[in-house]
Order: structure tokens, then sequence, then C-alpha cells
């Protein structure tokens, strides 16, 4: 690297916006300042030729550029590298099953067939001509979105919660389970992970116990599936909340139903503040949870719902022992530092 320090526009979603892909933009740049870069953040809606033609490196998050990616075909200076966070059609097919309304069907299938075009272009011209490296930040996002990318993980940073289990919260025989949706398949999957919830209760009460398992959801849900769910009066819908890592630390396991085999940055945080992770899986040797050691893995609804009782009824101990081995196994390879080394092969070959 020169003396001069080199300018890398990071380019995506605003700082402030809501869900993974600004936390996963705020580790990039963590990892850029660690190697010795100046970053510059710059939201899509202000990126402009005369802003781009400055950078050493251009960093562009998903589909972010949309048509504007032509621009980076006229310049030759800057390094060009793309990383998909998502599956890019089905965040927007997603609220054409759950759209509200003919004007809101109207406008979701505008906005698919825009992303759908954008996508294309990608595919078949932007990727091939302009970017010197495609990543994705786990394998089955690479796959769904058939595109030929590199993998790098998230990183994560614990932070303490600062706040312990608060008994009010809950009734002494309650359970808390948490789970998180986004745009996806999060919210497709949502509907299965009420069904493995309401099954659990029906097991705990067919063998007498006491206990009852309560599902609390954070995140964005679609009124016409919000209503659907709403008559489980198990579930609470909880939206977006600022103090999330702290009412996470309250839950008993987060519940994800999410079938990648690499962590999603909510799963990585439970553990971070000891709360085991339960997921579902397509493979469950690609997957960085080992079932019964760091986390619990099941294929199927009804195997979800057997280790789920069986957890429930023996909480204390496996919940200690899931929470360490987390955190000294799947943490350890999500170290900042561990990742930045991956970045740094990326960056210093384009």
């Amino acid at each position: 690297m020169s003396e001069k320090m080199k300018r890398v526009c990071l380019i995506g979603t605003s700082p402030s916006s809501k869900g993974g892909v600004a936390k996963s933009m705020l580790y990039l740049a963590l990892v850029y300042k660690m190697l010795g870069y100046n970053v510059v953040w710059v939201e899509t809606r202000r990126a402009s030729f005369s802003t781009l033609r400055t950078c050493d490196i251009i960093h562009v998050n998903g589909l972010s550029l949309r048509l504007k990616a032509f621009w980076l075909i006229l310049l030759r200076k800057p390094k060009k590298i793309l990383t998909l966070h998502g599956f890019i059609l089905d965040e927007v097919r997603t609220p054409l099953y759950f759209s509200h309304g003919v004007l809101g069907a109207f406008k979701a299938l505008i906005e698919y067939i825009n992303i759908s075009i954008h996508w294309i272009a990608h595919k078949l011209i932007l990727i091939q001509l302009i970017y010197d490296y495609v990543t994705a930040v786990s394998h089955v996002k690479a796959r769904k979105n058939h595109v030929r990318a590199i993998v790098i993980p998230n990183p994560t940073i614990c932070r303490s919660s600062g706040l312990s289990k608060n008994p009010s919260l809950l009734h002494p025989d309650e359970v808390l389970f948490i789970t998180y949706v986004s745009p996806g398949a999060r919210i497709t999957n949502l509907p299965k992970l009420v069904k493995v919830v309401y099954l659990v209760n029906k097991n705990l009460e067919r063998l007498g116990v006491k206990k009852r398992v309560v599902l609390h959801i954070y995140g964005d849900v679609p009124p016409t599936l919000l209503k659907t769910l709403s008559r489980y009066p198990f579930v609470k819908f909880m939206g977006y909340v600022s103090d999330f890592i702290k009412r996470l630390s309250t839950a008993d396991i987060f519940l994800d139903g999410f079938p990648s085999a690499e962590l999603g940055h909510t799963a990585l945080e439970s553990i971070c503040v000891g709360v085991p992770v339960a997921k579902f899986t397509e493979d469950p040797g690609l997957e960085e949870v080992v079932d019964g050691f760091s986390g619990i893995l099941a294929i199927s609804d009804e195997e979800m719902v057997e280790k789920l009782t069986r957890y429930v009824l023996n909480m204390d101990e496996m919940k200690r022992v899931l929470v360490s081995n987390g955190r000294n196994t799947i943490l350890r390879k999500r170290d900042l530092k561990r990742i930045a080394v991956m970045w740094r092969t990326i960056i210093e070959k384009c």
C-alpha cells in the first residue's frame, strides 16, 4: 500500500437502516479500517460518478447501484468488488405473497419486475464485465443466486447486553423462545416456526409438564401474516426495537428457521449473550452448528419438536453446554481479525 491511504467506497444501504445488510457493511468498514484503508460509506441514492471516480476500491453491496453500475465500466482505476448479502429475487418475491390489496400487489409486482431486470443485466453482462471479485456471505446465498462467488462469512463482535433475566417479564412456568424475521426465506418460514412451538407445547401438556413455551417474534412481519398468526396465544409480535440485544439475552433459546449452513447476525449475537441456537438444516455436515454440541439442528418439523421438547425438560444443563461450546467454536471462527485475513487476500489481489 502506498504512503497515501487508499480510499474505499462502500456502497449500499444507509448506516441507520434496519436489518442485516447495514450490519454487514459496518463490519466491512471495520475490516477495511483494520487493514489500513480510508473508508467512505456511500448511500446508494447519493452515489454519483464524480464520487466513484475518487475511489481506489469500489465495494458494492447487492444490487444497490442497479443500472448505475454501468458507470463502473468507465472507471478503470478503481478495483471493484460485489458482495451478495441475501437472495436477490426471493427478497422482492416475498412482498408479492403477502401484499395487501390490489394497489399493494401492483407495487410489489412492479418492484419485482424492476429488480428482475437489473439482476438479469448483472448476471449476463455486469458481473463479468465489471467486477474483479464477487463474494457472498454464505454458500447458500451464492448457490441460490446462481452465481460463482467466494464465500466470506460475516464476522461478529460480542457485546455485553448488560441485562440478566428478569423473572417479572415472564410467568415462572413460561419458557421464552425468540426469533427474528427479515425479507426472504425468514418470513416464509415463520409459520413453520409457529407450528413447531405449538407442537412443543402440546408435547409438554401431554407429558403433564407445567412449562409452556412463548414465542417472541422480532422484525417486520407483513400484515396478512401477522393477522393469521396472531390467533395463537403463545405468539407475540415485537417489531423492531432499539434494545434487541438486551431482550435477546433474556431468551431461553433462539429459534432460527433459515436453513443456511452459515449463521446469520442474530444467531451469532444469541451465542454471544448466552442463548443457544436451534435451527433447521438441509445438510448437518455443512453446518457451523454441531447438533447437541454447539446448538440444535433438525431436518424436519418432527425432529425439531422432539429436540426442543427435550431441551425444555433439561434446559439448565443443556443451555450451559450448548452456549459454552458455541462460544469456543463458532465465535472463534467468526472473529473480526480472522475474517479480516480472508478479506486481505481478496483486496490485495484486486
